[in-house]
């Protein structure tokens, strides 16, 4: 089972699979009431996981994860079937993401891309940061990149405090990337800490409002 965590929107909530093609079912079993011990003692699955096991060998098709993606990880071809006794419309969207993976897609629902372009965005803050800060006479040293990071982290989440990237959905990496975006504006007008600060919440809310109208098939657009 590979380390790489890539994450989907479903509906609204962040939905969790490797780039193997792993599926943590504990996270989308909570959306539904459900936990997979209950899914897992069924007769059925028992019964199918048999016939698993006679056809591949008996080859791990659940394990058991501790941390921040913690909880049951299924094997890609339990994925679908658990997926369906939670809900037909998670169990088709489940297996389009399932299939994505297999063919050896970059990612699911463009997230890996999402997540690519919102650190190469941050790079475009730090040499805009330091170029503004040349222009005032002034040096730049490690803390005001920090400082920085917080500022958007802080206007993302409500939270001044390092940032779990890899956490983040599909649709916050996009808000980050605008708002790294619109911070490189902000600091090219020569704007004050302060005033930034303000107007990158003021944008905040507005980007919000029209990523969560935006046709979720299509890619993000401020």
């Amino acid at each position: 089972m590979s380390k790489q965590i890539i994450q989907a929107d479903f509906n609204g909530q962040a939905m969790h699979f490797t780039a193997d093609a792993w599926f943590n079912a504990t996270v989308a079993a909570e959306k539904y009431g459900k936990v997979p011990n209950e899914w897992l003692r069924l007769p059925d699955t028992e019964r199918y996981l048999a016939a698993l096991a006679r056809k591949y060998g008996k080859i791990p098709y659940f394990k058991t994860k501790r941390g921040q993606t913690g909880g049951t990880w299924l094997h890609p071809k339990l994925a679908v079937r658990f997926a369906q006794w939670l809900n037909d419309d998670f169990a088709i969207w489940c297996d389009e993401q399932i299939d994505g993976l297999m063919r050896g897609h970059a990612g699911v629902d463009d997230w890996h891309t999402a997540r690519i372009e919102a650190a190469s965005r941050f790079r475009g803050v730090c040499d805009m940061l330091n170029l503004s800060r040349q222009a005032d006479g002034k040096t730049t040293a490690r803390h005001h990149y920090s400082n920085e990071a917080l500022l958007i982290n802080e206007v993302l989440t409500g939270q001044r405090s390092a940032l779990d990237r890899n956490s983040l959905s599909k649709t916050d990496l996009r808000l980050l990337e605008l708002l790294e975006a619109q911070d490189m504006v902000l600091l090219g007008r020569g704007m004050a800490y302060d005033e930034r600060k303000q107007a990158l919440h003021t944008f905040a809310q507005e980007q919000r409002q029209r990523l969560a109208a935006n046709d979720a098939s299509g890619r993000l657009t401020a």
